[in-house]
This record gives C-alpha cells, sequence and structure tokens, in this order.
C-alpha cells in the first residue's frame, strides 16, 4: 500500500510537496498513540473516532485534507462514523456480518473491536486487508452480508456498475450497504481511454481515479437494483459539530437497500 502511494505520489505534478506530505506522515504515524496525543492536545477540535481532543487536524497529501494527527481519520471517516453510530443499527449489539472495502485504518481499529461483528476486510491490493477481491467479482455467494461499507472505491474501478451491482448480490434481503464517493462535477464524467497518470489526474482528481462523480450516481446506484437514500453532512452533525469534530460540509453518504 506503501508502495502504491509512493509511485502515485511520483506521478503526481505536485510531486514535491506530496513526496513531503507522504514523509511527515511516515514520521509521524510510527510516533506511539499517546506521544502524538500531547503533541496535538488541544480543544478547538475532537475526533469522534479515537475521541482525541485536537487544537488541529492536519492538511497533507492534498490542501482539502484534514487528516486526524492520532488515528489518521479524514473527513469522511468521521462523518461515516458518526453516521454508523446516530443513524444505522450497527453498534446495537446484535450479530450482523459486515464486509469493509478499502478498510481505512481508524475504521477498521474501531469496527473490528466490536465481538458481535463478523467482520471482514477486503482490497485487491491492499495488504493489510484480510482478503484480496475485486469489487467487480465478489468472492461469496448470493446474500452473505449484512453489512457493507464502500468509501471512495468506485472512482477507481472501470467497471463500476458492475461493481454496483456485485454489491448489491451479495447483501441480505434485510441489509444494507453504505457507499460514499467524491461527488466534484454536476455531472459523472468518464473515458476509458484516458490511461495516462498526468491526464487522470487533471480530468479525474487523482493518477488512479478513471472517472469524477456528479449527483447522478444516485441513478447509478438505483440502475444497480438498490433503494437509495442520500444523507448529507448536515442530516448527521449540526454545524457547530461539523467544525468540532472536522467535517466537511459537501460530503454525501448514501444508504443503499435491496
Amino acid at each position: 500500500m506503501l508502495l502504491s502511494k509512493a509511485k502515485n505520489t511520483i506521478k503526481s505534478p505536485d510531486r514535491i510537496r506530496r513526496v513531503t506530505d507522504l514523509m511527515i506522515m511516515q514520521i509521524l504515524y510510527r510516533l506511539p498513540k499517546t506521544t502524538r496525543q500531547k503533541i496535538f492536545i488541544g480543544e478547538q477540535h475532537c475526533c469522534p473516532i479515537c475521541d482525541s481532543n485536537l487544537r488541529t487536524f492536519l492538511a497533507l497529501q492534498r490542501p482539502y485534507h484534514a487528516w486526524c494527527p492520532v488515528c489518521r481519520s479524514l473527513q469522511r471517516h468521521r462523518l461515516v462514523w458518526l453516521y454508523l453510530n446516530r443513524k444505522t443499527d450497527l453498534f446495537d449489539k446484535t450479530p450482523k456480518r459486515m464486509l469493509h472495502f478499502a478498510p481505512e485504518p481508524a475504521l477498521m481499529v474501531a469496527v473490528s473491536s466490536q465481538s458481535y461483528i463478523d467482520y471482514l476486510t477486503a482490497d485487491l491490493y491492499d495488504s493489510n486487508a484480510m482478503v484480496a477481491m475485486d469489487i467487480s467479482n465478489i468472492q461469496y455467494p448470493d446474500a452473505s452480508f449484512d453489512v457493507i461499507y464502500c468509501s471512495h472505491v468506485l472512482e477507481h474501478v472501470p467497471d463500476d456498475r458492475l461493481a454496483m451491482q456485485e454489491l448489491r448480490r451479495v447483501i441480505k434481503d434485510d441489509g444494507w450497504a453504505v457507499i460514499i464517493v467524491p461527488i466534484v462535477s454536476d455531472v459523472t464524467i468518464e473515458d476509458p481511454t484516458v490511461s495516462d497518470p498526468l491526464e487522470r489526474e487533471r480530468l479525474f482528481g487523482q493518477v488512479d481515479h478513471v472517472r469524477v462523480y456528479g449527483p447522478d450516481v444516485e441513478d447509478r446506484l438505483m440502475d444497480a437494483g438498490f433503494q437509495v437514500t442520500r444523507t448529507s453532512t448536515l442530516d448527521v452533525a449540526t454545524d457547530e459539530e461539523a467544525q468540532y469534530f472536522g467535517l466537511d460540509l459537501n460530503d454525501k453518504i448514501f444508504l443503499c437497500r435491496k
């Protein structure tokens, strides 16, 4: 995973800033958690995932990022953590089987600590995931999971419509999926002929993205057979909480059911 990040960083037109930030991150997150909490302690902010009181979040890798210096969570991770706690039954202590694609370290630690959740992480390339798996070809039977969480994955997938169909296939009839993608365009734009990393970054925002999504991603999810409920940041938290927890007011969460 680190090698992949390094390769993508080197290909970026802003490579000097990205390389510098990547090195800072590697040094910072090797420090003990308690040390990081002491370095960044303050009352201005709080990370709801690791419950650390902070004076600031960190802008690293991209200027719009706001990393928690303790658990590495970003805005969308903290938002979905609040969403899962406030708007779903994930943590009601009833047994559930959960599939988590491209597991984020902070959320992986928080969810895996719940003994009543049969928790499986998957990624095509990240060795930290429990299984190597292509989201477009999920190697599990129909109706295998109560819950699926998939954030900032589909914009990397050549056939996202097939991936959405696969997600629906492996959810139980009474199960649900939380899907998040970056919505940065008025409509979804993709061009499978674009393979040059710099051109992908120019068109799609990152060297490893194959499209940018617009709000019409909701139509794609419904075309895959999902019933979709869209939730915004301010449906989950107040303005004051958004500032305190370091949330992005533009983020959207899609709750998908059969």
